[in-house]
Order: structure tokens, then sequence, then C-alpha cells
């Protein structure tokens, strides 16, 4: 069972409790000073955000693809032509703008 979660516990909660447990052993094993602890521990939150949050953006460009494919091969698609300016329905005035 090795590589399993048995628990189902979030991977990210896993990693915050190692982040956790490495800066208690910074503060009170090697003496080092909590500012400097967590000014470290905020630029590793900041690069791991990071990486997470930009994780999936390797597929978007396929989904992309494949909806411009499939427009191409559905016919049945209908396209409307640009808006007149002068329509009273383009008048109105939407959301806050």
């Amino acid at each position: 069972m090795i590589g399993k979660n048995k628990f189902r516990i979030p991977m990210w909660s896993l990693a915050a409790l190692a982040g956790i447990m490495i800066a208690l052993v910074a503060i009170f094993v090697y003496k080092i000073p909590l500012s400097l602890v967590l000014s470290y521990g905020l630029i590793a939150v900041m690069l791991l955000s990071h990486i997470f949050m930009h994780s999936g953006h390797s597929t978007h460009g396929d989904h992309q693809e494949q909806d411009k494919q499939s427009n191409l091969q559905n016919p049945s698609v209908e396209y409307h032509t640009v808006p007149d300016n002068k329509a009273e329905e383009n008048k109105r005035s939407h959301g806050c703008h």
C-alpha cells in the first residue's frame, strides 16, 4: 500500500503540516529567529501556491482546440450579425455600465 493515502487526507493539508513541523524544528532546534522563519515560510507559500494554481494550464489548449473543431464540424450553429448600435435594445444599460 505504498503511495496510497489510506485516510484520504488532502495533499495540501499534509504539505501544510510538514511545513509547520519544519518551521518548529528550525525555531526550537536550530534557534532560528521567528521573523526569519515566517519570512521564508511566506515566500515558500507564495511559490507553492503559484505552482498549484497553474498546474492545470497545460490542458486548456486541448479543450479550446476541440471546441473549435466541434464548431467547425457542426453546421447547425447559428452565427449572428453584429448588432446595430442604434437598435433600441442596445441602448439599455446593463449592470453598472
